[in-house]
């Protein structure tokens, strides 16, 4: 038996281990470092319009929104099946549901930052931050 948190791992591994080969990695790792403080300063829907509106002109937003979906399903938070699916959710979400989806969307990014780190061994600047050689 999995525990929910087993979950939530598992699929920001697997989602931010996808974006390896990216070309815009590293400014994708740079706005997953910042997620967590975006959800808790300006709160989950704003941070999620945030990254919907700025996906229209650099996609790496909008990978950053699918993959806080497909963490947040992996979870059983959600059931939408796009980014924009996931923010009208948000947008339309009661008090209690509205808190449910923040503390979940803290987990989820949470996770995503640190197989950023780990995987992607980006900085919350856009740099590497692997060993030089050499």
């Amino acid at each position: 038996m999995k525990m929910r948190a087993h979950h939530v791992a598992k699929a920001a591994y697997a989602c931010v281990e996808a974006r390896q080969n990216e070309p815009n990695k590293k400014k994708y790792g740079a706005i997953a470092h910042k997620l967590p403080g975006m959800i808790l300063q300006n709160g989950l829907a704003q941070a999620t319009g945030f990254l919907l509106a700025k996906g229209a002109g650099a996609s790496e937003h909008l990978m950053l929104l699918d993959d806080l979906k497909e963490v947040l399903r992996a979870g059983g938070t959600v059931t939408v099946t796009s980014g924009e699916a996931l923010h009208r959710e948000i947008i339309a979400a009661d008090l209690a549901k509205t808190l449910k989806y923040t503390r979940a969307a803290l987990e989820a990014s949470g996770w995503i930052k640190r197989y950023v780190q780990g995987v992607l061994r980006v900085t919350a600047t856009g740099d590497d931050s692997g060993e030089q050689e050499g």
